[in-house]
């Protein structure tokens, strides 16, 4: 799932993009949670977790689109800022915060696709991005980075996260997990795995090296988690 904030104190402007957020997700049957807050202030305070992508207002009263972003830069440096404004002369300033992209006011479904279809290639790539798990032994909560997960691994409803920091134990569905990756990264090789194509050293027969241990593929999943390494490897080369 991509996580989006909008950050926008019209109501008018932040339910029109919402809406063009939501029929392009429909239509290119992506998984995004979208939120909204009026001011960059309520952003910091009550966001409880690290965005995928924020689209500002530049033009805001108080603390403005552009310094919000600034201050999100200085936090998490692989975010993707993009800009939202009537005053297009403003968003060449998006270049000091690394600003992915921007959209002109009114926001349209063109102009919408056009971003999306960007910039969520690189949400779907950031191997930095974290989530949250919780040790089933422990109870406590560890934030993963993404990139240090080599596989996910499932028996019954038991999760084991397999890991560079080491496994935790964890329950749930493959299917659950799976939503909350980058689908460019993390492919199926059988039914009981999930794995982190970053990580693949080698594919032989019906076996597949992640990190240090070798895993079955199944029959069933073997097309499509060979199509989505390919795809993941020319991706790379890029």
């Amino acid at each position: 799932m991509i996580k989006i904030a909008i950050v926008e104190d019209d109501d008018n402007d932040a339910e029109l993009l919402t809406r063009l957020l939501g029929e392009y997700a429909a239509a290119r049957a992506h998984n995004f949670s979208v939120a909204r807050y009026a001011d960059p202030q309520r952003f910091f305070d009550e966001s409880d977790s690290e965005p995928d992508i924020v689209f500002f207002d530049i033009c805001m009263p108080g603390l403005s689109g552009m310094d919000a972003a600034r201050k999100l830069r200085e936090r998490h440096s692989k975010v993707i800022i993009v800009f939202v404004t009537n005053m297009v002369q403003y968003a060449v300033e998006g270049y000091s915060v690394q600003a992915s992209d921007f959209i002109v006011k009114p926001a349209n479904a063109a102009s919408v696709s056009r971003v999306m279809d960007r910039v969520t290639v690189l949400a779907d790539n950031n191997s930095d991005k974290t989530i949250s798990v919780k040790d089933a032994v422990s109870g406590s909560i560890s934030m993963l980075r993404v990139g240090d997960i080599y596989y996910v691994e499932v028996s019954l409803h038991k999760l084991t996260w397999h890991t560079i920091a080491g496994n935790i134990a964890d329950w749930g569905t493959l299917d659950s997990v799976q939503s909350k990756l980058p689908t460019k990264v993390f492919s199926r090789c059988h039914v009981s795995y999930l794995v982190n194509l970053e990580h693949v050293k080698e594919v032989k027969k019906d076996q597949v090296t992640v990190g240090n241990d070798v895993l079955p593929v199944s029959r069933s999943q073997k097309k499509k988690f060979y199509a989505d390494l390919a795809t993941y490897l020319g991706e790379r080369r890029k």
